[in-house]
Order: structure tokens, then C-alpha cells, then sequence
């Protein structure tokens, strides 16, 4: 599944990767211009794929949310969180949390120095990490094409 912004280089992208009982591991990588992060686990189950799934596909045509009116939705890892709402003309607007994601290209997070040489204790050998926000704007038919490729990757998976 691919959420991209219409306007920016921003995105969001879920693949399920593998299936242990009811958990699947998830790769999700996050784009905000040159920006890149990647966090791949067990980020989401089954019922919650099937859940985010139904969600995305039908915000943009929930007619019971008012006008700037906010709906979330979290999964149990607390890792992946979403917040959208439905904008007059076919928009979608999404914000989307993923907890815990690594420099895809070995920068560190938030203007930090990246380490480099010499001896490093346990501590500074773990990859550093940050928390992504994203918000992106979305016609409303890519948020339903994003929905269905979700269902249908989570599906590849289940038998």
C-alpha cells in the first residue's frame, strides 16, 4: 500500500512481509522529500490490516464526520497510528505516526551528528531512531486504491 501526498514528496508505504499466526510483519517507509526512514515488525494482526483497510476505504465517504472533524485509528503495537478526515472536493487528509523508524540512509534523526570511527560502547552501536509524523493530502480515489492494496497484500498472505 502507498499513500502519497498530491501535492509534495511525501508518503507512506505498508507491505506486509510475513505472517506468524495472527501477526504480520510490516515494512513501513516513510518519505518526506530527501528525507527516508524504514521500520519493518509486527507492526499490525490480521484483524487490524482488515480494520485499516476498511478505514481508509471508507473515509472518504464518511458523511457523518462535520466539517474539520477528525477520526483515528491506532493498532496494538502502538508503532502505527493514523488520523484522517474527509475535505470538500474529493480530498482526504491523513496524519500518520510511525514510531520508531531508522535513517534509511544512515543520517541520524533530527539534524543529529551521524557517529563516526573509533570505539563505540553498546549504546551508541544501536541504530538511532525517530519518531515520524506525516501529513499528507490525498484525492480521495488514491485513498481507496491504497485501501485495496492493503486488503489484497494482507490476503496474499493468509493462505
Amino acid at each position: 500500500m502507498l499513500l502519497s501526498d498530491a501535492t509534495a514528496p511525501r508518503s507512506l508505504s505498508l507491505r506486509p512481509l510475513t505472517r506468524d499466526g495472527d501477526t504480520l510483519t510490516v515494512e513501513a517507509v516513510a518519505v518526506d522529500g530527501d528525507r527516508r526512514w524504514r521500520l519493518a515488525g509486527p507492526l499490525l494482526s490480521l484483524d487490524e490490516a482488515a480494520e485499516l483497510g476498511a478505514w481508509l476505504a471508507g473515509l472518504p465517504g464518511d458523511l457523518t464526520l462535520g466539517a474539520d472533524e477528525w477520526t483515528t485509528l491506532a493498532s496494538a503495537s502502538s508503532a502505527l497510528s493514523f488520523a484522517g478526515r474527509r475535505v470538500p472536493g474529493g480530498v482526504v487528509e491523513l496524519r500518520v505516526s510511525v514510531l520508531g523508524m531508522t535513517p534509511v540512509d544512515g543520517t541520524a534523526p533530527d539534524g543529529a551528528e551521524p557517529e563516526t570511527g573509533g570505539a563505540q560502547s553498546s549504546a551508541a552501536s544501536l541504530p538511532r531512531t525517530t519518531d515520524v509524523v506525516l501529513g499528507l493530502s490525498l484525492p480521495a480515489a488514491a485513498v481507496e486504491r491504497a485501501a485495496v492494496a492493503l486488503v489484497s497484500e494482507t490476503a496474499a498472505l493468509r493462505s
